[in-house]
């Protein structure tokens, strides 16, 4: 009778061992699997929030590194859109309105890109620059500036015109439009440049995920049957 009760017991602790080992299977680690994928969901999921309006203008603020800026103008110039492409379209421009015969003070198509694209200071070709421009937004905007400039100093100094009082244009006043161009139209486009260039990245910040694709409808179908 000993010898059964014995054997008993020693069946029963064999019993509860293996329910014990099998509920700890069961049960998930912190170093499971499914704990180390559940991990990366949560964080994906808090990264792909929108920041702050403030947060968003602090990471839109750079400071000018003039001498890395400068050393990376020839691909800027070469292979970006930021210089050639508003360039382009000045000289396309200009020569729209010198052939067409059209003054600055009219009401037509050529003389109001001429306003836009040349006449001092150049706006909008110059925030075009900047926004092209995936760094160095600001010597973009300066360069398109200065041939804006130059480009409205040919103009004063070959077209014949008059003042606002019917008198002729004198060889004094050219050269005090030409310089003022010169002057005027950089200076502003360092400026504007500068200001596309953090317009630019205030958008990005503030919409990270705008230029990624959505998933096709076949993944998320077959994410749900799994």
């Amino acid at each position: 009778m000993a010898r059964a009760k014995s054997t008993d017991r020693a069946e029963a602790r064999r019993r509860y061992r293996a329910a014990a080992a099998a509920a700890e299977a069961e049960t998930p680690s912190p170093a499971s699997p499914a704990a180390a994928t559940a991990a990366p969901r949560s964080s994906g999921s808090t990264q792909t929030g929108r920041p702050s309006i403030i947060g968003s203008l602090r990471t839109a603020i750079r400071p000018a590194n003039i001498k890395s800026d400068l050393a990376d103008l020839p691909r800027l110039a070469t292979r970006t859109f930021a210089i050639w492409v508003p360039a382009v379209l000045m000289i396309g421009v200009f020569i729209v309105f010198e052939t067409s015969g059209a003054q600055i003070g009219n009401q037509t198509i050529s003389s109001i890109a001429f306003n836009l694209f040349i006449f001092p200071p150049p706006l909008a070709v110059t925030f075009l620059a900047g926004i092209l421009a995936d760094r160095s937004s600001y010597l973009a905007g300066g360069i398109t500036g200065l041939f804006s400039g130059i480009l409205f100093a040919i103009y004063v100094m070959t077209a014949a015109g008059t003042t606002a009082t019917g008198e002729p244009v004198t060889d004094a006043q050219r050269y005090q439009f030409a310089l003022y161009a010169l002057l005027v139209s950089p200076l502003t486009g360092l400026a504007i440049g500068g200001f596309a260039g953090f317009y630019r990245r205030f958008l990005r910040s503030a919409n990270p995920n705008a230029g990624k694709k959505a998933p096709a409808k076949g993944s998320k179908q077959a994410a749900r049957k799994r």
